[in-house]
């Protein structure tokens, strides 16, 4: 789909965020597509408790609505995390990542999202080598 307005709607795993998709076209995508450039498909306005999608991957052949749900887990994890407000902590980007990616896993498994808990699980594991239900948040191996 495109659309010159964004489409606005609660975040599934956190109603606490909205989540705007922002369609190519769109004078909202110009003002945010050299972010798309450096964050990836989505990236959270923290004080304002917005998740951006970038309405160019919505269209994707291989999109899916469980790909939504984990973009949406993701970027909950970011703002449960409190990553923004953190800023320069002495956690790295990667950790940051992983960490949000961990709390966005656990919050498709306790929501019942099953299939996206599952996409999810398997980029985990692509990403970091290991399941996130061998991992903890801090990225500690549980022995």
């Amino acid at each position: 789909m495109t659309s010159l307005c964004p489409d606005i709607f609660y975040n599934e795993l956190d109603p606490r965020l909205t989540v705007m998709i922002v369609y190519p076209g769109s004078k909202e995508y110009e003002q945010v597509s050299s972010q798309f450039m450096k964050s990836g498909h989505a990236f959270l306005l923290h004080e304002a408790k917005v998740v951006v999608v970038d309405g160019s991957v919505i269209s994707e052949p291989w999109f899916s609505k469980e790909h939504l749900l984990v973009i949406q887990a993701h970027e909950a994890g970011h703002y449960q995390a409190g990553h923004a407000v953190i800023g320069n902590s002495s956690k790295t980007h990667i950790q940051m990542e992983k960490e949000a990616d961990f709390i966005g896993y656990n919050l498709l498994k306790s929501g019942g999202f099953e299939e996206a808990a599952c996409l999810h699980f398997e980029e985990y594991q692509l990403r970091y080598g290991l399941s996130p239900d061998e991992d903890t948040p801090t990225g500690e191996i549980i022995v």
